[in-house]
This record gives C-alpha cells, structure tokens and sequence, in this order.
C-alpha cells in the first residue's frame, strides 16, 4: 500500500492482492461519482475490457450498488439464488463485495468474483474489508497529496507571473510571458488571450501558446460567440470538462484532432479579464484533465492569471494616459526648474535616481495601489511622500503608521478604529488610520511585520474599499490610496505562509525597488553636502565643509546603512566638531574600516566633488592610529563590535533573540551595546 505515490497504481495493487488472496480468478474496484452517484470501473481482472465502458451500475444497484448505498460487505454464494444479483460474466458463481470506506464516507467498492459456489467465507470477508478500509484511507491521502502538489504549483507560477508584471511595462511581453508559464506548469495543448477592440467589435487574439500563425489569424470572435465569446458577453468564467461534448466550442482556432492527446480528455476552461465595471477580454487553457486534479482549482488560478493581466492593462493605460498630456522631456525640465538634482526631498542624479523620479511622477495621479521595497534606510517613506505630494490628493491626508512599531493586539484598532466599549480600554469611540487617511493616502510601512489575520482585513479594504470598526456591525466605505513598504522578501515570507499570497498581488500592482546607496555614489557628494548644510543651519554651526581626506573616508565605505546612516554619520559630525571643516577625526565611528592613501584640498559646502575615489587597504595604518592617540582601543575595539553585531542583524533578519544566541551573549547585553555603539538598522 505505501509503495506507489500513484492512486492508478495502488487501487491496482489493492485488487491484484485481493484476488490472490481469495484465490478467484476475476474481479473488479469501483469508485462512486458523486455528480451521478454511479459506480465507475477504475481497474478490473479476468473481464473484458469493455465491461468498464458497458456496465455502470447505480447506487444501490445489483450486489455491488447495495453495498455502496449500505456501508456493508456482502458474501453471496450463490448468485442464482439472490434477485438483486445483475451479471456482468457468464460463469460467476459467487461473489464478494465489500465497501472501500474513509471518514465514514463510501468512496468504492472492491467486488471479487468465483466460477465457484461457496468460494468465499466469513474470514475472506473480514480480510479484505480491512484491506479496502486501508486502501480507502491511503488513496484519500494520495489525492490531498496530488492537490497540495497542484496548489504548490500555481502559487509558483502566480509569483513568476507577478515578477515579469512589475519588471516590465510592455504589455505584449507581459502576455507573451503569462502564455509561455501557463504552457509550462499545465502542459498545455493550447492557450489564448483575448483583448475586445472596441473600434471594430470584435474579439481578437493578443498572444496565444501551441498556434501557428495562420491560426492566430482565425482567433477572432464576435461577442456572445461561442464559448470564448459568451464568457466575454456574461463576465464568468467556465469549465468544460470535455471540448468534444460541448455544443458551444467552435474550435475556431483549429482542428481539434490536432491535439497531442485525445480530445475527449482535453478539457477547456476561460475566465474573463475584467475590471469592476467593464470586461477587457478573454484568457482561456486547452489541457488534459488527469485524475484527481480539481479542475475548480484551475479555474481559480486563471481567474487570477486574468485579474493580473487586467491590473497589467491597467498601468498600460495609466502611463499612456500620463505621456499624453506631458512628454518625457517636459518631465525632466519641470524636475531642473525645481532643483537640479532634487524630486521633493529625494536627492539624486544617478541613473536609477533619476528612473526613479521618472516612475514617481507617472505614478502619482494614478489609485493603483504601490508596493516600495528595498534595504532599510533607503528613503521608501520619502518615496511614499513624494507620491502623495505630487498627486492630486496632495492636499488630503496623508497618514504614516509603522506596522512593526505597535503590537499586534492593537494595530487593528490604530488601523480601523473601535467603538466605546468594544474592549477593555475603550472608554470612547476612536477613528482608525484608514478612516482618517479617507480621501488621501495611507502608508504602512514595514507590511512584512503584520499579522495574518489583519492581512485578510487588509484585503478586504483593498477589494471592497471599505472598513469595520473594531467592536461595530456596521462597514464604512472609504477612499483611500495604498502605498506599502518593506525591507523584507514578502516572496520568501508567502513561501513560509507568513505573508498571503493574495495581498500580496493585491499591493504589487506597481513595485518600486529603492537602490541601496552603494549602487549609486556619484549621489554621496550631494547627500553630504546637503546633510552638513540642514545640520549646520539646525545646530547654528559655523562649518563651510569637508576636507578632501575625510570626503574620501565617507566614499569609501559601503554604507550598509545606506542613506539613514550617512545622515546620522553627518549630523553627529556636526554636533561633536569644534572646527570650520569636518575632518577624518569626526568620523571615528567608521574610520578604523577604511584607509586613503593621498590627501587633498579642502571641499567647501555646495561644491559637487567627484563621485569616484581611490579605496585603499581596509587595514589600520600607523598614522592613522596615531591620529587616535588615547582612543585607539576603544575605537578599533568597537568597530569589530558594531560590524559583527550589524553582520548578525542582517543575516537573522533583526531578530535580537537570535543575534544575541549567535554572538553569545544575552539580549540584554547586546542591547546595551545597540545603544553605546550608536549601531542603526
């Protein structure tokens, strides 16, 4: 029973033992269909191969029908002697029929057959009634088995999907690519999309899987015609579990009989691509229908693939929509009119800086929702604010909630309010984040960190637009645009059943990636000065700049920080130095990583130095000690400290419990030295 993976196989092996085990030269296995409730011959022994095509008994039907409709075996020694006995082989004598059970369900029957009269006992009933329960159980865990495989797949092939949809913007790739994945993971026999054009009323074919190109050609539908047709007319989706026995399939794509497998096993299912109000068109798979594949499930997958080939056209239209009205270069002007390297408060003019402005003004007037994702410290709220800022809710709320900085038991309510009473503490009716952002826009930053149960709420938001009070009956519609962030692989989080996959589709309708400051150090020079500037006014300082050699020591290092430790670098510089220039001695926190060989002149505040610079040993030089002279220790000391503690934060993902069980220390103790290092993550 545990030597095959295959249900085929195992009911095979069940009878094959059965039969031996009685000693009788036929019988047969018979599982019961629930649309018809009729017992359908899986395998058989000593009959004729047509027996499975001619003889479908009913439940409750012949010997074999009655003992599906009762849960009882039955022994009959004489099958001339019982009225109910129907003959299915000319010489049976004797019969033994026992039922296949699972959960106190019936799910088959094992019938044995003998030339023999009195060929089976009370023993043999017994014998295989046990065996049939046993086979019954392993058969009903190989088909969860084969299901959990099946649900496995689609949620890898929604994530590829999902992945070419946010990396590029050209919509024939973007089909192309959701055909030739869909081939993939179903094996197709062949795939279509459909796209309604609406000048000539028609439906045509947009990308396809298994044609030629002369088929292509014929993929043109009118509404209401045919299958793909009457999907597109109606805005459901449908299953057609034979294309040989539906009076509706026009095969207008091309002759059936060109399949790879038999037509009759080839099954045809269609959803429609469509939004709230209209549908777009028509995504349709041709594939063999194997056993114990839940065909249900399939068609949820392509109502999926479909919804993601909508919010594909969607963005299609929006950015055709926003380079209407105002052309590439008008959009680069309009950015050096207002500050020659500055979008808001982002400061950049590196080649994916300047991508990334770009994307932020095409985006801004759009309600897709918006996904930021990159290393911590890397501007995704400044992101979020320039999107709000520059759409045309700029001047509704825009409302900021950490979901990692409140605990679990209360976010819900931050986010979605509660009424008096609702719980302990409510001594009053309170508005959520969402309701005060209405009209606006919401950022949830850190969305990795949220509990399971408040993504569903989550969801529901974003499909419903409306949300429900902590303690109240009643939903509120609201107007809110979306814009999530995280440091964390939502991907691998989904993987782990962390993260729901169905959000997570829902938030990635644009994906914005931040790049980490390493990526981009012709920006350094301009984030330094701009930093000693605001800090030196702040702090009424009387610093003009940078020498040349500490400029070198901050170009250097690679920044795992990225912008928000160079900040912090910068401002306590500031505060701490007691001299016109910032120099190598203000910067002691990191200048144990890195060596310069040369010195240059001084840089004054405002100058743009050049982005490159020489990287010299990462060893500690003589002169270099000797400019630490008192504090050597402490400071080489502490920097093996903070680089190891940082390399542990990030290898597990922040957790303190697990870096402290790493470093061997407790978590007490490693918070302390977070707090004396001055370490930022």
């Amino acid at each position: 029973m545990n030597s095959t993976l295959d249900p085929d196989r195992l009911l095979d092996l069940i009878l094959e033992r059965c039969i031996q085990i009685c000693e009788v030269g036929s019988g047969s296995l018979m599982l019961i269909s629930r649309g018809d409730e009729v017992l359908d011959i899986v395998t058989f022994r000593g009959m004729n191969p047509s027996v499975r095509t001619k003889v479908k008994l009913r439940v409750g039907e012949g010997i074999t029908g009655i003992v599906a409709a009762s849960g009882e075996g039955m022994i009959v020694n004489d099958v001339t002697q019982n009225p109910h006995y129907i003959s299915i082989k000319d010489d049976i004598l004797s019969e033994l029929a026992v039922p296949m059970i699972v959960e106190d369900e019936v799910i088959g029957v094992i019938s044995l057959d003998s030339s023999r009269k009195q060929a089976f006992s009370e023993e043999y009933l017994e014998l295989v009634s046990t065996l049939a329960n046993m086979a019954a159980q392993i058969f009903k865990n190989l088909q969860t088995f084969r299901q959990l495989e099946q649900k496995n797949k689609i949620q890898q092939v929604l994530i590829d999907i999902s992945r070419t949809v946010t990396s590029t913007l050209v919509l024939q790739e973007i089909f192309d690519d959701v055909m030739d994945r869909l081939d993939k993971s179903l094996n197709l026999e062949r795939g279509s999309i459909v796209l309604f054009d609406s000048e000539k009323n028609i439906l045509k074919l947009s990308a396809a899987s298994g044609l030629t190109a002369e088929e292509m050609e014929k993929g043109v539908y009118l509404p209401g015609e045919g299958v793909t047709g009457k999907v597109y007319e109606s805005g459901e989706a449908v299953i057609v579990e034979s294309i040989v026995s539906d009076e509706n399939f026009l095969n207008r794509l091309g002759n059936a009989s060109h399949f790879k497998n038999n037509p009759e096993n080839v099954s045809f299912l269609a959803a429609p691509i469509k939004s709230d109000t209209d549908v777009l068109g028509v995504v349709s798979v041709f594939f063999v229908h194997k056993k114990y594949v839940d065909l249900k499930t399939y068609l949820d997958f392509l109502q999926v693939v479909a919804s993601v080939i909508y919010q594909a056209i969607r963005i299609q239209k929006l950015i055709d929509e926003e380079k209407r009205e105002i052309s590439r270069e008008n959009i680069l002007l309009k950015r050096e009119l207002k500050n020659k390297y500055k979008f808001g408060s982002l400061i950049g003019k590196s080649k994916s800086m300047e991508k990334l402005f770009e994307m932020i003004q095409l985006v801004s007037d759009s309600r897709a929702s918006i996904l930021i994702t990159g290393e911590s410290g890397t501007g995704k709220e400044m992101i979020a604010s320039a999107i709000h800022y520059n759409s045309s809710r700029g001047d509704k709320p825009f409302i900021k909630i950490n979901c990692a900085a409140i605990p679990e038991n209360l976010l819900e309510s931050e986010l979605f309010g509660h009424k008096k009473g609702s719980f302990t503490g409510a001594v009053a009716d309170k508005k959520g984040k969402f309701e005060m952002a209405d009209t606006g826009t919401i950022f949830l930053d850190e969305i990795g960190e949220m509990d399971l149960n408040l993504q569903s709420k989550l969801l529901r938001v974003l499909q419903e637009k409306e949300i429900e009070a902590v303690g109240s009956v009643k939903p509120k519609k609201i107007d809110v645009r979306i814009i999530a962030a995280t440091n964390a692989d939502l991907e691998e989080l989904i993987s782990q059943k962390l993260f729901r996959a169905d959000l997570y589709y829902r938030l990635n309708v644009v994906n914005m990636l931040t790049p980490p400051l390493r990526e981009r150090p012709e920006d350094i020079p301009l984030l330094i000065n701009h930093f000693i500037t605001k800090y030196t006014s702040e702090n009424v300082k009387k610093i003009k700049g940078i020498t040349r050699e500490a400029h070198k020591l901050l170009m250097s290092y690679s920044w795992p920080g990225n912008v928000r430790e160079l900040e912090n670098v910068i401002e306590r510089a500031v505060v701490l130095s007691q001299l016109e220039m910032l120099d190598i001695q203000d910067f002691s926190e990191i200048s144990g990583r890195i060596l310069y060989g040369d010195e240059g002149e001084d840089v004054e505040v405002g100058v743009d130095p050049e982005a490159s610079s020489e990287v010299a040993s990462s060893k500690f030089s003589p002169a270099h000690l000797d400019a630490l002279d008192g504090r050597a220790m402490e400071v080489v000391v502490g920097e093996v400290e903070a680089r190891l503690i940082k390399y542990a934060m990030k290898k597990f993902k922040y957790t303190k419990t697990r870096v402290a069980k790493f470093l061997g220390i407790n978590r007490n103790t490693l918070d302390k030295k977070i707090k004396d290092l001055k370490i930022d993550y």
